[in-house]
């Protein structure tokens, strides 16, 4: 066979060849005729995206590849033919991805099918413009501190460099016992400095569990609404109610993210506008919840478990999937309870973390720890590092308020801070993760993988034995 990039010479028994060998390829290409079946259920699943071109290719591409085995002799060739298809056919589907459009509920440009991390917006940014940002409303009061020690240790060097002037004048004077006694106060500094260390690192440590904590129970808001989201569209048959419910746990989480911020979606700048904009409530329901002061997340929890209670109201069990004759008929009132019960309970772990706060003698005493420190150290070190005293203390202190100002951000994890958690990008995760439940679920996708009408499977035969031998009980 003649490589892809070699020019053929002009022997005469090429064309011979070359007939030959486009017969073989026909027949190789024969192997895997596409049929009606793959067709429909490929173009069913890519046409969502309303890209024609990109749906037909792909649908072509994977049609052609079959699960039969070729001949021995064409095997390496079917081989390549079936990778180029393949080929072909990602690149088709991720093109149908990209072009889709939601049908329904005007979806948040977000890339709903990765789990991106928190903070790769900060990693792209300079670590002194993160420092800055972090601060926020702190420098002022940082710059302060840090001048204040930093003239302090100034004095402190001057007064050390007269005592060591006063000491060359007069040796063995007064001066030079001074400087003498200040240089054996190291060890006790040292103590001083340890007891600081570990008051300050108790104290952040303290921060950072509440900050740590918060983005726990915002992950576990995350998947319980998703499975909320999931047993909704699986367990309730009333289309409607259905919808309904979806909308209400998409609100669900940006109530919940303005309930910690102490505010309400219907104030200004609330998200409560861009929601109705988007379909996801309607003005009525907006109002009713800014008119009438509440916890907006249990107002809406209230409103789902009322929607729960309709469905199961439907005449002859058509609210629910299954018959009303059927033994779990009445199960699913208990699943979607316990649902609920959970939402209600992490966002009551949410407001708990941000209404407790840090006992106020945690602040006293880092702070009392912090100025009594850095006085007596600065008055100490000059005696032997003199006029280095105000850099190490410039740069210590420096360091030291940065911690302290990080942990008092740290202890409302909840805020608009730099350090604070991302709730916005939580509550779009869900909505655009509830919308993709809500599409895969009106085409019918999901139900016809469960009931084996896509993609069956030919099982080779070959069983795998356990490589671990378990012992009876006796």
């Amino acid at each position: 066979m003649l490589a892809q990039d070699e020019v053929p010479t002009a022997d005469p028994a090429a064309p011979a060849a070359e007939a030959a060998e486009d017969s073989k390829n026909k027949k190789d290409k024969e192997v895997s005729p596409p049929t009606s079946e793959e067709l429909t259920t490929v173009d069913d699943n890519v046409d969502t995206s309303n890209n024609s071109y990109a749906a037909s290719e792909g649908a072509t591409s994977i049609g052609n590849i079959e699960n039969e085995a070729p001949s021995e002799s064409s095997s390496n060739s079917i081989s390549a033919i079936n990778n180029n298809r393949r080929k072909s056919f990602n690149s088709s589907i991720r093109g149908a991805i990209g072009a889709r459009k939601p049908p329904i509920i005007q979806r948040r440009q977000s890339q709903d099918r990765l789990a991106e991390l928190d903070d790769e917006e900060g990693k792209s940014e300079f670590f002194l413009t993160l420092l800055i940002e972090s601060l926020d409303d702190e420098i002022p009061w940082f710059i302060k501190t840090t001048l204040l020690l930093t003239a302090w240790s100034v004095l402190c060097a001057l007064f050390s460099s007269w005592l060591r002037d006063r000491a060359l004048q007069n040796p063995g004077g007064q001066e030079e016992v001074w400087l003498q006694d200040i240089e054996n106060c190291n060890s006790a500094i040292s103590i001083l400095g340890t007891l600081f260390v570990f008051t300050l690192v108790f104290r952040f440590n303290s921060c950072y569990d509440r900050w740590w904590d918060s983005r726990v129970f915002w992950g576990d808001i995350i998947t319980q609404s998703l499975d909320f989201a999931m047993m909704n569209r699986r367990y309730i048959a009333d289309q409607e109610l259905s919808d309904r419910m979806s909308r209400y746990i998409i609100a669900f989480c940006y109530a919940s993210m303005a309930l910690l911020r102490g505010s309400s979606l219907g104030q200004d700048g609330g998200q409560g506008q861009a929601l109705v904009d988007r379909g996801i409530l309607t003005k009525e329901e907006l109002d009713h919840m800014h008119q009438h002061p509440c916890w907006q997340p249990q107002w809406i929890l209230d409103v789902i478990r009322a929607i729960v209670v309709e469905a199961h109201k439907v005449p002859d069990g058509k609210g629910i999937v299954v018959d009303e004759n059927n033994k779990i008929h009445g199960q699913f009132v208990r699943c979607f309870d316990n649902g609920i019960k959970k939402l209600n309970d992490m966002i009551g772990d949410c407001v708990r973390t941000r209404a407790s706060g840090l006992p106020a003698s945690y602040d006293a005493i880092t702070m009392t720890s912090f100025f009594t420190f850095f006085i007596l150290a600065s008055f100490v070190w000059s005696a032997s590092i003199c006029w280095m005293t105000p850099i190490i203390i410039a740069a210590a202190s420096m360091v030291i308020m940065l911690l302290i100002v990080m942990g008092s951000k740290l202890v409302d994890p909840f805020g608009l801070d730099k350090v604070d958690i991302p709730m916005e990008a939580f509550c779009a995760t869900v909505e655009a993760q509830v919308n993709a439940i809500d599409e895969r679920a009106k085409d019918g996708t999901i139900l016809r993988f469960a009931t084996g009408g896509v993609g069956k499977v030919k099982r080779s035969g070959k069983k795998l034995t356990s490589t671990v031998t378990i012992p009876k009980l006796r």
